[in-house]
């Protein structure tokens, strides 16, 4: 049979529709994209007997001229025959009939093979018949000849499932969407137990506190040396360490699939070899990568059954998540660069992620500057009203109380009650990092050895901005603003909710201020 799984975090699924083609080896689906525009998706399994595979293609192009539907913007699936010598090891030609009802049907669509457009002479194949060792290229995906520019990251990868054939994979864009970047970078939890990095934190986090110590005794504390520029320093070091190591270090998994496959692909390539050569120690590579990658998605398995098993059925966050309705993620496409123009004929479009960004921030600056100015006398004037009508004050030991600086105990409590699996701000640390620090300390504490206070350095920083308020430049109080659309036109960011997304050591200087009142 044939299957079309739809994901539900990419397309729409309110007005999917299906039709079949031919039962059990063609369905066809019709959906529309995120930028509202029809895209239709033809899957196939052809026949393998040659008669059969031919008459399967034309049957195809004859259900279509019979029908008022639209002509797949892509076409994919298992061919059961190729188009080229080049794609089957040993290398030779199939029967005429097949291949030519497959490329009548590929001319009357304007479909094209692209994966071979973008590897013109690359030797890769889909399907590994194991009692011979041949192989060959059967899974393709076609697309319409004027979308090839809208595709990208043509792959043939090892599937963790038990088959013998391999997967091809596409991207498919759209020539209005907007220019995407990688997002902001968040420490990954591997790289916060990674060896390197954990002596990295800790080595530059007791000379932080040595550098802190030494402020106003013997150093004096200055604008441009204090507790909040050593604190932005040491976390842009950590920053940019995480960064690097995050772009190096892959698990040994990972790395030994990595190397099994350009193991594989070079003994493809390499024309030394005659034929037999590459169908024995090729059908060695694919063998060990399929056992690789079966070996791979068990963990995977095992651990997402431990996890259901823990948190399945129980208030959670998990159990919510896997219970929520999944919708595609809102993406803004474009944006109106001049939202007074009255006719739709005038409207012009940013469609650039970072040009986007920038307009937002400006709209947002504007509407926060253009308040009206109050001048400092009435402004005070006002407050002084507003506090003598208020009926509760505090007291002169709550006066007292309130005066004082945050204590260790006030932030160990701040940094308890924050909750694991929160968004971080641009630095990316999440509220787990700083927790595991302290856990880290604690531990070290307990073996009588010397260890990173972490607790230590946020009292002096967050008790030297509330002596000497925030330095300017330090970015403490940064955040990154992530707009929800409400309603209306979507490319008037008017039409958008802005909300903020701070830093996680803000938030925990926050809360630990809210402790104390």
């Amino acid at each position: 049979g044939v299957a079309i799984v739809v994901n539900r975090n990419q397309l729409k699924i309110e007005n999917i529709r299906t039709r079949e083609v031919i039962p059990g080896r063609a369905l066809l689906l019709e959906t529309t994209k995120h930028d509202g525009k029809p895209i239709s998706i033809l899957g196939v399994y052809a026949p393998n007997a040659p008669g059969e595979n031919a008459q399967f293609w034309k049957d195809i192009q004859e259900w279509f001229s019979r029908h008022s539907v639209r002509k797949p913007d892509v076409m994919g699936g298992d061919t059961n025959v190729v188009e080229d010598a080049i794609d089957r090891l040993p290398a030779h030609e199939d029967p005429e009939g097949p291949v030519s009802a497959l490329d009548d049907l590929k001319e009357n669509m304007n479909l094209v093979d692209g994966w071979r457009e973008s590897f013109p002479t690359t030797k890769a194949y889909t399907y590994h018949q194991t009692y011979t060792g041949s192989q060959s290229r059967i899974d393709r995906f076609y697309v319409k000849r004027q979308l090839i520019d809208q595709t990208y990251e043509w792959e043939i990868e090892t599937v963790g499932i038990r088959t013998d054939h391999r997967m091809i994979t596409m991207k498919l864009t759209s020539e209005n969407a907007p220019t995407m970047g990688h997002g902001r970078w968040i420490c990954p939890p591997h790289i916060m137990r990674h060896k390197a990095f954990k002596n990295f934190v800790h080595k530059t986090g007791l000379e932080l506190i040595d550098s802190l110590r030494k402020i106003g005794r013997p150093l004096p504390r200055t604008e441009t040396h204090n507790a909040q520029t050593l604190w932005k320093e040491w976390k842009d070091k950590i920053y940019t360490e995480g960064r690097r190591l995050a772009k190096i270090v892959v698990p040994k998994m990972d790395a030994e699939i990595e190397k099994v496959e350009q193991d594989l692909k070079n003994v493809l390539a390499d024309e030394a070899l005659s034929d037999e050569e590459r169908k024995l120690s090729g059908a060695v590579f694919t063998e060990h990568l399929a056992a690789l990658h079966r070996k791979r998605f068990r963990d995977s398995r095992k651990t997402a059954e431990v996890r259901n098993r823990l948190e399945g059925e129980v208030i959670s966050k998990y159990w919510s998540m896997i219970n929520k309705p999944k919708k595609p993620r809102d993406i803004i496409d474009r944006l109106l660069k001049d939202t007074s123009a009255l006719d739709p004929a005038d409207y012009s479009y940013e469609s650039n992620s970072k040009k986007m960004a920038t307009m937002a921030r400006n709209y947002h600056s504007k509407i926060q500057n253009d308040r009206r100015e109050t001048a400092p006398d009435i402004r005070d004037h006002t407050i002084e009203v507003v506090l003598s009508r208020t009926a509760r004050k505090a007291n002169n030991d709550q006066v007292i109380d309130l005066s004082k600086k945050l204590t260790r105990e006030d932030i160990q409590e701040a940094l308890k009650l924050s909750a694991n699996g929160k968004a971080p701000g641009l630095n990316g640390f999440t509220y787990e990092f700083w927790k595991i620090l302290d856990d880290r300390y604690r531990t070290a504490v307990s073996l009588e050895k010397e260890g990173f206070d972490i607790i230590k350095v946020l009292l002096l920083v967050f008790n030297d901005i509330e002596t000497n308020g925030m330095v300017a430049g330090t970015n403490f109080s940064e955040s990154w603003m992530c707009p929800l659309y409400k309603k209306n036109n979507r490319a008037d960011i008017a039409n958008y909710r802005p909300i903020s997304l701070l830093n996680s050591d803000y938030k925990i200087f926050t809360k630990a201020l809210t402790i104390k009142l």
